[in-house]
């Protein structure tokens, strides 16, 4: 699926105790669970790389705490989290098409 630019760039980015929210240049807003998110992070380790199992990483965590965020280039966030994992970059493509009911590069949880 093609998304516009206007659909993957966002307008504004703001984040509460339980949730992450993207207000996008196409003037859609989209709110995320911070657990749901927390639990698809796309890293490596927590996708079960490196000799790993899927879900091995995040398959206990039962919470999730955002302390802050940061915009990688024009594409993705990285969040980091209450448990200070932070190797996970989401990219805006991949929220979008997650908000949309698409997993995309996110996977499930």
């Amino acid at each position: 699926m093609n998304l516009s630019l206007a659909a993957t760039t966002p307008d504004g980015i703001e984040f509460d105790e339980e949730f992450l929210r993207i207000r996008w240049k196409d003037g859609a807003e989209s709110e995320y669970s911070l657990l749901d998110l927390r639990k698809r992070c796309p890293c490596v380790v927590c996708k079960g790389g490196h000799g790993g199992k899927i879900g091995a990483a995040t398959g206990a965590i039962r919470e999730a705490k955002l302390l802050s965020f940061s915009k990688v280039g024009r594409y993705a966030l990285n969040l980091v989290w209450g448990d200070y994992h932070n190797t996970g970059i989401y990219s805006f493509d991949s929220l979008r098409l997650l908000w949309e009911g698409k997993e995309g590069d996110l996977g499930s949880p």
